[in-house]
């Protein structure tokens, strides 16, 4: 058996069992996952999480999955995204799963790797980087775990709503990720050739000129319940590859190239 690590980001997992999505995910849980060597989460798991309280019970289900892939040793991680950033004690205990930092630096057969949700890259979009700062500050969200259930559902709910209606107004470049922030990132991470991220919705491979020196952003997508799920083997191979694919085999994305022109931020 071929050793190999997976990356996946954006799930949205919805409240119900029986949607497309978490239908295609528990199937990939259960027939790709246990073959890996490790399994990278890069934000967005859920469509929705506004505390363990009310997270563990309602996705009931896949926590009970995920508990059961790591007690076997599977190694699974996982990094804060936009939707799901106040998961706590309770979802690491009760899922076996461990958290990272965004960004994370991680060496994958010897292959150096960054890892980011990529939300801190869309730096085009003000408004949002102004809300993400302000959401993320630890008194607020201490104090909005604070609150009645019933209210945090519907903040969330209010939130979500109006995010999608945001992102229909916004021109595709203000919400994608800005040329000059992954060069940045980049030059922090001297070591790394390979970036992940996904938070776009926008699958692919680009090629990104560093300092002369060519290094590679890789995009995940997100599941309609088809997605694209990035892997690392152990001979240092880094692929995307459709998710589910009929015909099993990898479905190899185009490649883009992305000079490290800046954008006025």
């Amino acid at each position: 058996m071929s050793k190999h690590t997976l990356f996946i980001a954006d799930v949205h997992l919805q409240p119900d069992d029986n949607h497309p999505i978490n239908l295609a995910f528990s199937d990939f849980l259960a027939t790709q996952v246990p073959q890996a060597d490790a399994l990278y989460i890069l934000g967005d798991l859920f469509e929705m999480w506004v505390g363990d309280d009310i997270g563990l019970p309602l996705y009931k289900t896949v926590i009970e999955q995920f508990k059961s892939l790591t007690d076997t040793g599977l190694p699974i991680y996982l990094l804060f995204g936009n939707r799901d950033f106040l998961m706590r004690r309770k979802f690491w205990q009760e899922t076996g799963i461990q958290p990272l930092s965004d960004p994370k630096e991680v060496e994958l057969y010897g292959l150096p790797v960054l890892l980011m949700h990529g939300d801190s890259l869309c730096t085009d979009d003000r408004e949002y980087q102004k809300m993400r700062k302000i959401l993320r500050f630890p008194l607020v969200t201490w104090l909005f775990l604070k609150l009645p259930k019933r209210r945090r559902l519907k903040i969330g709910e209010s939130m979500r709503e109006k995010s999608k209606r945001f992102s229909q107004n916004k021109p595709e470049n203000i919400m994608d990720v800005n040329p000059k922030a992954v060069t940045q990132v980049l030059q922090q991470h001297p070591k790394v050739r390979h970036l992940i991220h996904g938070h776009t919705h926008r699958p692919g491979h680009h090629a990104v000129k560093v300092g002369g020196e060519s290094k590679h952003r890789w995009v995940l997508g997100d599941w309609r319940p088809q997605t694209q799920v990035l892997r690392i083997d152990h001979d240092q191979t880094v692929q995307l590859v459709v998710y589910p694919n009929p015909e099993h085999s990898p479905l190899i994305l185009p490649q883009t190239t992305e000079a490290n022109t800046e954008k006025p931020n």
